[in-house]
């Protein structure tokens, strides 16, 4: 469903249902003990640390990890006793369908996991729903702006926006090497990445450096994912 859905290599995309997985075993391990009442003191006092659910979470999630963005939020957030609406990128509603399918299989109760294809006015009306506790995004600072103004100082909002992590070429560098992962950097996950955004070299790389990316990146086969 990830490959034909946003392009990912077939490889990849067993990769990421393989990470989500451990996730899941992880928070099975750990999760209770994260989550228990801690004994404590205040001012000489003795007080007791509680975790409380919020109530219902609405995530907006983006296309580039459409299951590992997903899990990593929805599990903690299910795990603590809250509810988890997904408002999932349009290009990959199914796998948000498919999510939906898999935690109710797992006996999750109807209404604890939701999914909704929704307009950006759609994900205004839902935000504005008093039933809405917090708001989580994965997306654009213009998305994450957006977003967040819509919420206002009434939910509790996290946001994780985008990144443009530079990519760095000394002068001691292998340039074989260099290339490779520049390129390798930017176009894995069919280039759905926050890396290799911008490349910055030293003097000794700077002619070699561009036409060996553009002549590997066009030795790259392009256009079957499933193989």
């Amino acid at each position: 469903m990830i490959t034909l859905e946003m392009g990912k290599p077939i490889a990849q995309a067993r990769g990421e249902v393989a990470k989500s997985a451990n996730l899941c075993d992880w928070y099975a391990e750990h999760g209770p003990a994260m989550l228990a009442t801690e004994a404590t003191l205040v001012e000489n006092n003795q007080a007791v640390i509680e975790y409380r659910p919020l109530g219902a979470i609405l995530a907006v999630m983006p296309w580039n990890f459409p299951v590992w963005q997903v899990m990593r939020g929805a599990v903690p957030i299910l795990l603590a006793g809250n509810s988890y609406l997904l408002k999932h990128a349009p290009n990959v509603m199914g796998s948000a369908r498919l999510l939906g399918e898999i935690f109710a299989a797992a006996g999750l109760p109807d209404g604890v996991f939701g999914w909704v294809n929704a307009t950006n006015d759609g994900v205004s009306q839902i935000i504005n729903d008093d039933r809405i506790a917090a708001v989580t995004v994965t997306g654009s600072v213009r998305a994450g702006k957006a977003i967040g103004a819509r919420a206002g100082a009434a939910l509790k909002c996290v946001l994780e926006l985008g990144g443009s992590d530079p990519f760095i070429v000394l002068n001691d560098a292998d340039l074989d090497e260099a290339v490779k992962a520049a390129v390798t950097g930017r176009y894995q996950n069919s280039g759905g990445v926050c890396g290799v955004e911008t490349l910055y070299s030293r003097s000794r790389h700077c002619r070699g450096l561009h036409p060996q990316i553009c002549r590997r990146r066009g030795s790259a086969e392009d256009g079957r994912p499933a193989r």
